[in-house]
């Protein structure tokens, strides 16, 4: 049995990747007639909305004096359609509350803003779940680095070989295993054939699959 469970966020404990990429596919099109494709947003999943826009711009040659306004202007709408629409991952709260009533401490480690994170967890009613809620934005390194990970441990007492992470992600994949935790992948439901997912502990399509081994 794990000592704590630690979720990233976006794509784990809500399906907010399609939102994310709709906003931003809209916001490149209004503003810079750039028609964003999935090999733009790919590779950076998972990985701090800072890192990803700079990536962006440089791959596109788009100027990079006002990543700082692009960035908020896309975190406010985002957080604004969560809230208008939230879609928590079928499963998501029967696996919280088993958990929780097994007094399993429980983390969120995620990419997102501070102030996105709170807006999530508050939409969903969830923060009472979680004993440590982490954000990439306040740490030196984001994922594939292991820190946030690492911290989450830290904040909730708890040895990083006796952690279990679940994880949407491929460079959420890498940081886990790089922390020296098990890790069960979650991927999206185009990349649940990537081959690069074996790196994990183990792969499912739903919160339903790892209540079940919790309940085996």
């Amino acid at each position: 049995m794990f000592s704590a469970v630690i979720f990233d966020m976006d794509g784990v404990l809500v399906d907010s990747e399609p939102v994310w990429r709709e906003v931003e596919c809209e916001y490149y099109l209004r503003n810079y007639g750039l028609s964003l494709q999935r090999e733009d947003f790919d590779p950076f999943t998972g990985m701090p909305v800072t890192i990803f826009l700079r990536k962006l711009h440089q791959r596109h040659a788009l100027p990079e004096d006002n990543l700082r306004q692009v960035h908020d202007t896309i975190v406010e709408e985002v957080a604004r359609r969560i809230r208008l629409k939230p879609a928590p991952l079928p499963g998501v709260y029967e696996l919280l509350n088993h958990l929780h009533q097994h007094n399993i401490p429980l983390a969120v480690a995620s990419s997102s803003p501070q102030r996105q994170i709170d807006n999530v967890l508050s939409t969903l009613n969830m923060r009472h779940y979680f004993s440590a809620v982490i954000s990439a934005e306040g740490l030196a390194h984001g994922k594939p680095h292991p820190e946030i990970f690492l911290t989450a441990a830290l904040m909730t007492g708890q040895e990083p070989e006796f952690c279990l992470v679940i994880e949407d992600s491929l460079n959420g994949v890498v940081a886990a295993k790089a922390a020296g935790m098990h890790v069960i992948a979650l991927p999206a439901e185009h990349q649940q054939d990537d081959p690069r997912f074996t790196l994990a502990d183990g792969k499912v399509t739903s919160h339903w699959q790892i209540l079940e081994r919790f309940c085996e």
